[in-house]
């Protein structure tokens, strides 16, 4: 009686945290302050297909071992579409982190996240005579060439997706100055798991 008493209460809390999740996981439609105005993000089914086929071309230099690995660097946490949206809310828009995009200017101009910011990978390689300045502009503090994290912002990094591996390459840089790996998150379905699931994409 004893056993069957407790495997019923598993079964029962089994089947409420399946509940909780899947009431957490409808949740796709979130808004926020960045940049001085209102971001809104939710399901854009009328262009979902359009963007889903823009992200999922393959890029020409794509040889058979392009695909990302599941995990960046050791360290480093991979998130997945509702992670990246509480990000957004609790960390972007309350200016405590900052959304990533490590693709190049014409790889964003094909759309983005919206809330996120552009930071090429090439732009943290070591011999960019700015990367310093950047740094600095994500919080980082400097003295003699030594890079003080303290007060850096948290970070999560994505790019095109699993094809492709600018985030990787940027993350890379990141740990290679000194970058906490606490501070860098991953997103690595990209734009094009984020519009094969129909969130909103923005284009400049």
């Amino acid at each position: 009686m004893i056993r069957r008493a407790a495997l019923i209460a598993a079964a029962f809390l089994m089947h409420g945290a399946t509940v909780h999740a899947q009431d957490r996981g409808a949740t796709a439609q979130v808004a926020f302050n960045f940049g001085g105005g209102r971001i809104q993000i939710a399901p854009d089914a009328a262009n979902a297909a359009t963007y889903a086929s823009r992200f999922a071309a393959i890029p020409a230099s794509c040889d058979p071992y392009c695909i990302a690995p599941q995990t960046a660097a050791v360290g480093i946490e991979a998130l997945i579409e509702g992670q990246v949206l509480d990000f957004l809310v609790e960390a972007v828009g309350k200016n405590e982190g900052l959304l990533v995009d490590a693709r190049m200017p014409e790889g964003r101009a094909l759309g983005h996240i919206p809330g996120s910011v552009s930071l090429p990978h090439q732009t943290l390689a070591p011999e960019n005579e700015f990367r310093e300045e950047i740094l600095k502009a994500l919080g980082a503090r400097a003295f003699e060439g030594v890079f003080n994290f303290a007060d850096a912002q948290s970070l999560v990094v994505y790019d095109n997706g699993p094809t492709q591996n600018d985030a990787g390459v940027l993350i890379s840089h990141l740990l290679e100055v000194g970058y906490p790996p606490e501070k860098i998150r991953y997103y690595r379905g990209g734009m094009q798991v984020w519009s094969v699931v129909g969130l909103t994409v923005q284009e400049e």
